[in-house]
């Protein structure tokens, strides 16, 4: 299964889009190094489409991702009238194509102390059914709707909103057919849920009724880490979230993040952030004195 994955943010933005119909015999213009992705919604007729060499037929009610900068024509022409939905988006984030969904980075870094935003990867099939057609062409027309506003300050964030919710719905086109993938996240949101309680590979093999080494194919194909060197980041990152936001002690710390051994939670973090919790505390709070003695932190 092809996925596309793209990182956010920068969110990607809406440019334009429209319904097309093509008469019998009619071919898709031939266009190369264009900078924005492509989804094709077929709703009537068959459409083949080549993109650098490969070629797809997308059939009614199916849905094609073409990637920026590639080249992009007809196979051959339609062999009847096909009608379909072409939307154009752009983003210059990183993105990638392969057999199954990628976790990338986001080129944007988020300021520490906002740790309920955090970076995500946008996952679409490359060429896929479509699962709900209606509510998906429903939802297209909506956007294409709020394209013909006469306020542009008001129409741009209408179109951007029903995009969002557009993207929303075709993310998981086809996803829940690839039960490794749902395992892979089962296992990453209960890391999440109890990364402060004692997690064992037999934990996670036991709360999902699945070998050891079933859990670690699936967490290096989708996350590209096993589940307990994600266990371990999740934990850094929780522990420096509240090096900035409490008071609290560095054990107390350690303790909360899931870290049973103190020395061992302060050799992983120097590992991970060059530095020792007390001192990426020290440098990166900087506090006033207010007359009445209390603190102020600079960061907010």
């Amino acid at each position: 299964m092809e996925i596309v994955s793209i990182a956010v943010p920068p969110f990607p933005i809406f440019i334009e889009g429209n319904l097309t119909t093509f008469e019998r015999g009619t071919s898709h213009p031939d266009r190369s190094d264009l900078e924005y992705f492509d989804l094709i919604f077929v709703k009537k007729g068959i459409l083949y489409m080549t993109e650098d060499e490969k070629p797809f037929t997308i059939d009614p009610n199916e849905m094609l991702v073409l990637l920026p900068m590639k080249h992009h024509y007809s196979t051959k022409p339609v062999d009847e009238e096909t009608e379909f939905y072409w939307l154009h988006f752009y983003t210059n984030s990183y993105y990638s194509e392969g057999d199954g969904p990628r976790k990338l980075a986001s080129s944007i870094p988020i300021p520490s102390l906002h740790f309920h935003n955090h970076s995500y990867t946008l996952r679409l099939q490359k060429h896929c059914k479509l699962v709900d057609d209606e509510e998906i062409y429903k939802k297209i027309d909506q956007l294409l709707l709020a394209t013909t506003n006469a306020n542009k300050e008001l129409s741009f964030w209408d179109i951007q909103i029903h995009f969002f919710s557009l993207i929303n719905v075709l993310e998981y086109q086809g996803m829940a057919k690839d039960t490794g993938y749902i395992l892979s996240e089962k296992i990453a949101r209960y890391i999440r849920d109890h990364y402060h309680q004692p997690i064992t590979s037999t934990t996670l093999a036991e709360q999902f009724n699945v070998h050891e080494n079933t859990i670690a194919k699936y967490m290096k194909k989708f996350y590209k880490v096993t589940a307990l060197e994600y266990l371990n980041t999740y934990r850094l990152e929780q522990s420096r979230i509240l090096l900035l936001k409490t008071d609290d002690p560095i054990q107390s710390i350690a303790e909360q993040c899931g870290f049973s051994v103190g020395p061992y939670f302060s050799s992983a973090f120097k590992k991970t952030y060059g530095m020792s919790p007390l001192n990426y505390r020290k440098k990166h709070l900087r506090d006033l004195k207010r007359g009445d003695g209390s603190r102020v932190s600079l960061l907010r």
